[in-house]
């Protein structure tokens, strides 16, 4: 009778799937740390343009009453309650105002990981500030 050599054995079909196992944790780290890093990109993403939206909505504000204010909250509305702002106008001349002539306008937007809806060091956060300055209208009364 002849024997055949054809098949493999169960220590060679072990040792293979042991490399492919060794070979499959780094690719697996590699796509966890990227998920994690994509996740980021987009958290910081939705800041800036939440940001910019409140730094607009914030100069309609002004534009329409020239009057200081300030606003904060959260943008539970698209389903985002994780980040919160914090929105300032001022003609303070120690935010770089200038009474009733130069108002400074403020925007910070944070992802509030540790939901104390205070800005802390660790946790990012985008901020953006404009001024808008009072136009009068001088008319010649003749």
């Amino acid at each position: 009778m002849k024997k055949s050599n054809n098949a493999y054995s169960l220590l060679e079909v072990v040792i293979a799937t042991f490399l492919m196992g060794l070979a499959i944790i780094p690719a697996m780290n590699f796509m966890t740390s990227a998920i994690h890093a994509g996740q980021e990109l987009e958290t910081w993403n939705q800041m800036n343009l939440l940001a910019v939206s409140k730094l607009e909505e914030q100069l309609s504000i002004a534009a329409a009453d020239f009057l200081e204010g300030s606003d904060s909250g959260t943008f539970a509305d698209p389903g985002l309650e994780g980040i919160r702002y914090t929105a300032t106008r001022s003609t303070s001349a120690a935010n770089g105002g200038i009474a009733d002539q130069l108002m400074v306008l403020t925007v910070t937007v944070w992802d509030d990981e540790n939901g104390n809806s205070a800005v802390d060091s660790g946790e990012p956060q985008v901020s953006y500030a404009t001024k808008l300055a009072s136009m009068t209208l001088y008319q010649d009364g003749t």
